[in-house]
């Protein structure tokens, strides 16, 4: 999910106390299927749903993409959670792209 998130350009600080409301920032929506997202639905805004640490990580994997590793030295002697992390995330794009 987290992963997709780009998809909904979202942005707290332009939701009103309104929007806020109905898109679920603070409780569950009012709003039945208030955000949909290929299979997945939400009651709550997406962005309270994902951790700080999942955008960190998704951060992290753009880096790796652009040919940057987080620490000094070589694949091998980066951290085992961001290996983890970063074939997590690989996993998901190569199986979104799958499904289209």
């Amino acid at each position: 999910m987290a992963v997709q998130l780009p998809k909904f350009k979202l942005d707290c600080r332009k939701c009103s106390p309104i929007q806020k409301e109905e898109r679920g920032c603070v409780k569950n929506s009012t709003i039945q299927d208030a955000w949909k997202l290929d299979n997945w639905v939400f009651q709550r805004c997406p962005l309270k749903l994902v951790t700080e640490k999942s955008f960190k990580y998704i951060e992290a994997y753009n880096f790796y993409k652009g040919g940057f590793l987080p620490n000094p030295g070589s694949w091998m002697e980066q951290p085992v959670k961001f290996i983890e992390a970063v074939s997590f995330i690989q996993g998901l794009i190569n199986k979104e792209g799958k499904e289209k």
